[in-house]
């Protein structure tokens, strides 16, 4: 049943292995269908279900559950290697890690737009763990990290804690798109997860969770409140799964979509884990979702379970008085190609990451002079008179804004380093998007400035003097340039394509 070779039944037993009872597993009695198309049992608004068919830990028959001292299964002291062993065998694994993050940022709108150490830092220290400890053996197509994290505790959005056993993504990449779905207006997120999966050099992706105190917990003073419990994945049948529902709004998502999950019903076989004693510089490491193309996707009941239930839970020998645990999560999507000894190209041990964000090139910093260079477009109009063109100003700003609004983004996330548009997608799409609409106001700016071009040589307060002129007569020139350029490129690679045809 098991796919790793320790002998559990015979392991010494650790002084801090737990008998609790875990909030929120289902009761075994409860018939379940599992099918994709099977309707989920649904949470209430209170994240409740009815005591008939679920188990609350107070209950007198609610099962009381060994959890496991995990720290049995790894070195002491932690290794790299070692946590990586351990992952590959059950899912999960604690894994030795000193961050550089300073600001833990919750706000994805404002980590999307401006960045944030989580994108500028802790992306990369998660990529370099993935690339070379947890997936050395295959070829990572993508690891997408998002630019804010979950934080739990006081001083955070979330205040509350995870309790009651379950699983975020469900067994299906259905289930997968169907959360995503219930989060994205556009619609477009789950599409392009598709359209990935879909594509010859991916083979399977997962998502892979990075649980860690950030309260400023050592070894003289670790976390002792409220720490996760984890089920090895290895010992839980499909048959037990539970496919849930939570109305999105309530979290936070679209309102009349719900999420897809999983809960889990009890069994004695199951093997609970837990951490004791963590500290800052600790990632507690799991698998929240796996699916591999060769699945039996079509059929959700027969799907292999392999993300991880996990759940907050209440440890007894917590020390009255303790204050609330301060924790945080990153979940990092990752698509999967070939193992490497399946592929004849060679590969490095190691996979060398791209430079981080920060610090910048010196063309970086030169590209951002000419990039704020359009302020002086502003102070080359704002004092001086141009009544024959009287939405000169209108223009002028509109265009010096969207070039600044565009220099800085590319700055703040290198667009311009090979690779980085790839990494930084949304920074990508938003930066084209600004550099459409400066075309569109370049347009503008030809119309505006070139009937009144005669102004160049006979400026005047009565008419248009000479700094807004310059200002929009410049722009206007590089517009129609690129536009020209544009125009020849695409008669070019016509009349090629058409020569290829006839050939």
């Amino acid at each position: 049943m098991t796919n790793f070779d320790v002998d559990e039944e015979n392991l010494p037993s650790s002084s801090l292995d737990l008998e609790v009872k875990l909030p929120g597993l289902f009761r075994p009695e409860l018939s379940v269908d599992n099918r994709q198309d099977a309707e989920k049992i649904a949470f209430s608004s209170d994240f409740s279900y009815s005591n008939k068919i679920r188990y609350v830990a107070e209950d007198d028959d609610a099962p009381t559950l060994k959890i496991r001292d995990a720290r049995t299964h790894q070195d002491s002291p932690l290794t790299e290697d070692g946590a990586a062993s351990l992952f590959h065998k059950k899912g999960f694994c604690l894994f030795p890690h000193q961050t550089k993050v300073k600001r833990w940022n919750e706000d994805y709108l404002k980590g999307m737009i401006f960045g944030s150490d989580i994108s500028k830092i802790y992306a990369l220290e998660l990529e370099s763990i993935i690339r070379n400890y947890l997936l050395p053996e295959y070829h990572v197509i993508s690891v997408d990290c998002p630019p804010a994290v979950l934080r739990r505790g006081p001083s955070s959005k979330n205040e509350f804690y995870g309790t009651g056993v379950h699983q975020d993504y469900g067994l299906t990449l259905e289930d997968y798109k169907s959360t995503l779905a219930a989060y994205d207006p556009t619609g477009q997120v789950a599409k392009q997860v598709q359209k990935k999966f879909d594509t010859d050099e991916v083979y399977g992706m997962m998502v892979i969770n990075f649980w860690r105190p950030i309260g400023g917990y050592t070894k003289a003073n670790p976390l002792r409140s409220k720490p996760l419990a984890v089920c090895d994945p290895a010992f839980v049948n499909t048959n037990d799964t539970v496919h849930t529902a939570l109305d999105a709004k309530v979290v936070g998502g679209i309102k009349g979509k719900q999420t897809d999950q999983m809960a889990l019903k009890y069994s004695s076989q199951q093997h609970w884990y837990y951490y004791p004693n963590m500290t800052d510089d600790e990632v507690l490491v799991f698998k929240q979702f796996e699916v591999w193309k060769d699945d039996p996707m079509s059929k959700r009941e027969t799907m292999p379970v392999r993300g991880v239930f996990h759940t907050a839970f209440e440890d007894p020998t917590t020390p009255e008085g303790c204050p609330p645990r301060k924790s945080t999560e990153c979940r990092v999507q990752v698509f999967v190609g070939k193992r490497k000894d399946e592929d004849s190209s060679p590969s490095e041990e190691k996979c060398d990451l791209p430079a981080p964000l920060w610090p910048k090139s010196g063309s970086e910093w030169g590209w951002l002079a000419c990039d704020m260079g359009s302020i002086g477009m502003i102070f080359a109009a704002a004092w001086s008179e141009c009544p024959a063109i009287p939405e000169y100003l209108n223009f002028i700003i509109s265009f010096a804004v969207v070039g600044m609004l565009e220099g800085l983004i590319k700055f703040q996330y290198s667009l311009r380093r090979e690779g980085n548009d790839k990494r930084y997608p949304c920074a990508h799409s938003f930066s084209s998007i600004l550099g459409l609409i400066q075309l569109a106001l370049g347009i503008w700016g030809m119309a505006l400035v070139f009937p009144n071009v005669a102004y160049l040589s006979n400026p005047s307060p009565e008419t248009c003097e000479t700094g807004p002129i310059i200002a929009m007569f410049i722009p206007s020139i590089i517009i129609a340039v690129v536009l020209v350029g544009l125009v020849g490129y695409g008669i070019y690679s016509f009349v090629v394509k058409k020569r290829s045809e006839c050939e």
